[in-house]
């Protein structure tokens, strides 16, 4: 029996950009599982790996905003933001990362995982040769999985919101490989000729045979 590809991953801890990433990555898998184009051994559409591609620019974005990059501003000059009664969110908002790591913020409190990672939530299954039949799809998913489990054990799992830069290097090479795949594997031209489409495990599903 292979093993779970979430293997390795805590469970509990208080990091809710690291949560919020968390969900992103699961609502994606959750959309590739269920495609059928990943029964089938040749590959998957272009429209399919442009969504792939998509999800996946939408990860780097959300790595690079719970990435720790603080302002210069100084507490007295945030103090006065704050009591400003004319400033608006907007003008406090950061394209480059969140703010709350510009001062020193309150304890947070652990989380737990919501998802059950077992396999046996028939919306985030585990993929084997017989329920996934093309490789690279399945690499892909479980490559996904690697990044859901390396945000989990990352030091910084237990700060409030961000996490280190080093940190945020790492999850972005992960994502990385994963666009990789879609570039070298991904779409019409990238698949591969398969002569025999129904393979003998499938056999027991075609008419007639008993």
């Amino acid at each position: 029996m292979s093993q779970n590809s979430f293997k390795g991953a805590n469970l509990k801890f208080p990091n809710s950009g690291i949560h919020y990433m968390l969900a992103e990555i699961m609502k994606f898998r959750k959309q590739l599982t269920v495609r059928d184009e990943f029964r089938s051994q040749s590959g998957w559409t272009d429209s399919l790996n442009t969504y792939m591609i998509t999800e996946l620019e939408k990860l780097a974005d959300t790595v690079e905003n719970i990435t720790s990059n603080p302002s210069d501003a100084t507490l007295e000059e945030l103090e006065a933001r704050a009591s400003d009664t004319e400033r608006t969110l907007a003008a406090d908002y950061d394209v480059r990362s969140l703010s709350s790591d510009n001062i020193l913020m309150p304890v947070s409190i652990s989380r737990e995982i919501v998802w059950d990672l077992t396999g046996a939530d028939p919306d985030i299954p585990q993929l084997t040769p017989q329920n996934c039949p093309n490789d690279t799809a399945r690499t892909f998913v479980t490559f996904l999985d690697t990044v859901f489990v390396a945000l989990t054990r990352l030091d910084s799992r237990f700060q409030s919101q961000t996490i280190m830069r080093y940190e945020s290097v790492m999850i972005r090479n992960y994502l990385e490989t994963l666009y990789a795949i879609t570039q070298r594997k991904g779409g019409e031209v990238n698949k591969s000729d398969i002569p025999t489409g129904t393979l003998p495990s499938q056999e027991p599903e075609t008419f007639g045979v008993e």
